[in-house]
């Protein structure tokens, strides 16, 4: 059995509300705050099995000292593949496939798995090597997100997006220089977002084998968005089309 372990109040609590199997859950002694209690009292209906231990304690296993108090170690299970994602799809799951051609920072990495499943997409595609993986800072980062949206780790991101275009999926990337914006691209039906690196951005592969090219409009003097904060536009615009076509439909 492989197992996972995930720290902090929003993502543990988010655990416990998922249908992971959780093993145990640490607490810190004399912990406070509604949202502790409200932890333990989750973990106690459920007959998990609890330990309190003291901060030190608690320290060395999380490996990190910003746990809030708590921590949980689930079951891991089985990871999804790209052609249980293209089915899932299939399956009247139409949100975007985001795929990120080599993101390194966990933080980042969580923060854009947050964004996907707040606002609906189909599932994240990270790459093996030279990214950052699927980790308890990333479940932290999340807000818990990466334990309920699908994370398909692949190999190779040229051929991943090759495969989805046969499939049926038309795939943007996300690119300053790109010949439209997001205002003035139709992001509708099945559809997949690339997004680059923090320092390179799209490796030049992946931005010759993506159907168009699309950007961020940008009005201020910084050159460029942090990846996880144009995740999050891209996406908001993705969900805003998708809601005035329902609208103007009724």
């Amino acid at each position: 059995m492989t197992k996972q372990k995930a720290f902090g109040r929003r993502a543990v609590a988010e655990l416990l509300n998922s249908n992971l199997e959780v093993l145990e859950v640490f607490f810190l002694t004399g912990g406070k705050g509604k949202e502790f209690f409200d932890i333990l009292q989750s973990a106690q209906e459920k007959k998990l099995r609890i330990v309190k231990t003291s901060r030190h304690e608690l320290d060395r296993i999380a490996g990190v000292d910003k746990h809030q108090g708590v921590l949980a170690f689930y079951k891991t299970p089985e990871m999804m593949t790209m052609d249980d994602l293209v089915e899932l799809g299939s399956k009247g799951e139409s949100g975007p496939i985001v795929i990120l051609d080599g993101v390194e920072d966990p933080h980042n990495l969580g923060a854009i798995i947050r964004s996907a499943e707040v606002f609906g997409a189909l599932g994240v595609v990270i790459r093996q090597r030279r990214a950052a993986k699927l980790n308890p800072v990333v479940v932290k980062a999340s807000a818990g997100g990466a334990l309920r949206l699908p994370v398909v780790v692949v190999v190779n991101i040229e051929r991943t997006i090759r495969n989805l275009q046969q499939d049926g999926y038309w795939v943007y990337g996300l690119d300053m220089g790109g010949d439209k914006t997001i205002w003035e691209t139709k992001l509708s039906g099945n559809i997949a977002l690339v997004m680059g690196s923090e320092g390179r951005g799209l490796g030049r592969l992946v931005r010759e084998r993506c159907d168009d090219l699309i950007s961020i409009p940008q009005s201020g003097k910084v050159s460029s968005l942090n990846v996880s904060v144009s995740t999050g536009v891209v996406l908001a615009e993705w969900m805003r089309q998708r809601w005035k076509s329902e609208v103007s439909s009724d």
